[in-house]
């Protein structure tokens, strides 16, 4: 595969994306726990009998120490199905971003299917583009991967639209997770963010920044050219750098107090650093 070598695979067998703090509303067996009670392997308690139990479901004995009838229940198994969108505007293909981002989407993806449930994937810039239904076959990791081998960066975005639809066509409550640079306005983000909690999915937000955009090294007559649209922008990057540093610190500070607010697991990562230890610091919070 193309964004998860043997190396990245090894690491990830330590990673723990852990998926009991939702009630899960699939129709097939996953590996996590729900707190929905009905057919499984691990016994979760005794109930008194009631008319229109199934008689299979009855401790013989139980009712053999007892003389009174009960029911054997246990600890339903469901299946999560999880959503990964990907952010494939232009603004994804400054520097590494965009292979840094895909190989975060195919971790995540492997977490999930690692424990036997369902992950899909969408692409998008002004709206959706590949897009894989869930699968929960190991083997879907492949697909996805060559899926991200195909595409490359695009147009601009409009990410509240596709996260709100996103959220709508949800047949079933999910997980979603936003793999973005957040580059856009971020009061319409998290407030769509805080309509897709509404609507009862999980949501997990990963911001990738080139580390040049968070701390803008440049100094001197630059030329900035957008890779969204045509214009291009010649400025002293001297004269305008305390200014964009302060602004982008204000930015992640929003975004990090309102996703955490809104109960959306949130983390940076920034394409010097290594993204395992980014990823194993978000799990850790989110647990």
């Amino acid at each position: 595969m193309k964004f998860l070598d043997s190396v990245a695979l090894a690491k990830l067998r330590n990673f723990r994306l852990e998926l009991r703090r939702m009630a899960a509303e699939g129709r097939a067996s996953g590996r996590h726990r729900s707190a929905w009670r009905g057919p499984s392997h691990e016994f979760a308690q005794h109930r008194a009998y009631v008319p229109g139990d199934e008689l299979k479901s009855l401790d013989w004995k139980v009712f053999a120490r007892q003389d009174r009838f009960f029911v054997r229940e246990y600890q339903a198994e469901t299946m999560l199905t999880t959503q990964i969108l990907l952010d494939a505007s232009g603004s994804m293909g400054y520097g590494s971003k965009w292979e840094y981002s895909c190989r975060l989407a195919l971790a995540l993806s492997y977490l999930v299917l690692s424990r036997g449930d369902a992950v899909g994937l969408s692409c998008f810039d002004v709206q959706p583009r590949e897009s894989i239904p869930p699968r929960a076959q190991l083997g879907h990791l492949e697909v996805l991967d060559a899926a991200l081998a195909a595409r490359c960066p695009g147009e601009e975005t409009d990410l509240p639209s596709v996260l709100e639809r996103a959220a709508a066509q949800a047949k079933r409550r999910c997980l979603m997770i936003l793999v973005s640079d957040l580059l856009g306005d971020p009061e319409r983000v998290l407030q769509v963010a805080r309509a897709v909690r509404a609507r009862k999915h999980e949501l997990m937000v990963l911001q990738v920044l080139d580390a040049r955009e968070r701390d803008f090294p440049f100094e001197g007559p630059v030329i900035f050219e957008s890779l969204e649209s045509q214009p291009r922008v010649f400025c002293d990057a001297s004269a305008v750098a305390a200014a964009y540093r302060e602004e982008i610190s204000r930015l992640l500070r929003l975004y990090e107090a309102g996703l955490r607010a809104g109960g959306i697991a949130y983390g940076l990562f920034t394409t010097d650093q290594p993204w395992e230890g980014g990823l194993a610091r978000l799990l850790a919070s989110w647990q």
